[in-house]
């Protein structure tokens, strides 16, 4: 005696599967930075994009106002975060130019005002936390209101004194490599 073992998929089943494999896949992307800790920690890292200078030079190609002015070390770091334990691995600064000389007067030269700066860490959690300790003790400093984005387990610190509309070509930039 033969068994024959058929399997039939109906139409409801069908999309039954389909509904199941992108509630699945929906839950496993990145959302945007109002995401959990736990979904923070497992963001995906862009590729190849290791260090602060890698992730910069790539938004780079993305916003043409953006030019890297410095490459930090542990000894140029003004933050003496480089290398520490839950500092940050690498760091470079950056100007914008549609930063008016006028709005940065008397800052110095690789002052986030300037145009902004890219921090990598070991997490992605470490750079929400980051962010978070910046935005909990920016009130009345020079970094209140600067906007925050995130490349992986970087975070792209952004001039306040730019426009939102202006800001928001780093926000698409770092979109586009998450």
């Amino acid at each position: 005696m033969r068994i024959r073992t058929t399997f039939r998929t109906t139409g409801t089943s069908a999309a039954v599967a389909v509904i199941a494999a992108c509630v699945l896949l929906t839950g496993c992307s990145s959302g945007g930075s109002g995401g959990s800790a736990a979904a923070t920690s497992q963001q995906p890292v862009a590729v190849g994009l290791t260090s602060a200078e890698q992730v910069a030079s790539t938004l780079e190609q993305s916003v043409s106002t953006m030019t890297t002015t410095v490459v930090y070390t542990a000894a140029t770091d003004p933050d003496h975060l480089l290398g520490k334990t839950h500092g940050y691995l690498s760091k470079v600064a950056f100007s914008d130019s549609r930063v008016q000389p006028a709005d940065v007067e008397g800052t110095k030269s690789d002052a986030i005002v300037r145009g902004g700066s890219v921090e990598t860490f070991a997490t992605s959690a470490q750079a929400h936390a980051r962010a978070k300790a910046i935005e909990t003790g920016a009130q009345g400093s020079a970094s209140a209101g600067e906007y925050h984005y995130y490349v992986g387990t970087s975070l792209v610190r952004v001039s306040q004194v730019l426009t939102p509309a202006q800001a928001q070509d780093y926000e698409l930039a770092a979109q586009s490599l998450s």
